[in-house]
């Protein structure tokens, strides 16, 4: 009796957030201008940033999206640069460096603890010994990508990609380069079944037209 109580349960959650309407100027906001030759989806984000971090702790986004979603679609997580000063930088391009060797989800909440909390990164010796404590990255394989031609090319075609999309604030997401995710409003409108409602709402505006 308690597993059939259980399921019907569940079904009416999901019943309820499918049913849940998404409108424009509430959950999300329409460009004016779309965004051509961009990833499906974009996350904007600072290391600098304090409502980063604590989203990254509370609702681990970084997992949420690559396991919830319905389609195999193009996500990239982007670092900006209009926080931080000249650390920022190192920050992106480090950034860009755990995403080619894919141990972001390693590096990614010591690198935003040690800039937040207990202010140990400085420059990129401080950086280099948290992808070697965390991600087993020794300084010579860092140094290699760091000083690489891909590195480059990637770097210009982020820092592209971050103008285009004219941002003024973060963390926020780009979905088909015409819909803008604040998450600050998202935290306040879906204060039950977060986790749910937001892969639906993603879900919903990859399939926008």
């Amino acid at each position: 009796m308690k597993k059939i109580i259980i399921i019907l349960w569940s079904i009416i959650l999901s019943v309820n957030t499918l049913a849940y309407e998404f409108r424009n100027g509430r959950e999300y906001i329409k460009k004016n201008k779309v965004v051509h030759n961009v990833p499906s989806i974009i996350e904007f984000f600072s290391f600098f940033c304090p409502y980063c971090y604590e989203f990254e702790k509370v609702h681990n986004r970084q997992n949420l999206i690559k396991k919830k979603l319905t389609q195999n679609i193009q996500i990239k997580k982007y670092h900006v640069n209009f926080l931080g000063g000249k650390l920022s930088l190192i920050l992106t391009k480090s950034w860009i460096i755990a995403q080619q060797m894919g141990v972001e989800e390693k590096i990614i909440l010591p690198i935003f603890k040690g800039i937040q909390e207990t202010h140990t990164i400085h420059n990129i010796n401080n950086i280099k010994k948290i992808f070697k404590k965390e991600a087993g990255i020794s300084e010579n394989k860092f140094d290699n990508f760091w000083n690489s031609l891909t590195l480059n090319i990637l770097l210009k075609k982020i820092n592209l990609d971050i103008k285009k999309s004219d941002l003024d604030h973060i963390p926020v997401m780009l979905i088909n380069g015409k819909y803008i995710v604040d998450y600050a409003k998202l935290e306040t409108i879906f204060q039950e079944n977060f986790s749910k409602k937001y892969i639906a709402l993603i879900n919903f505006l990859i399939n926008k037209k």
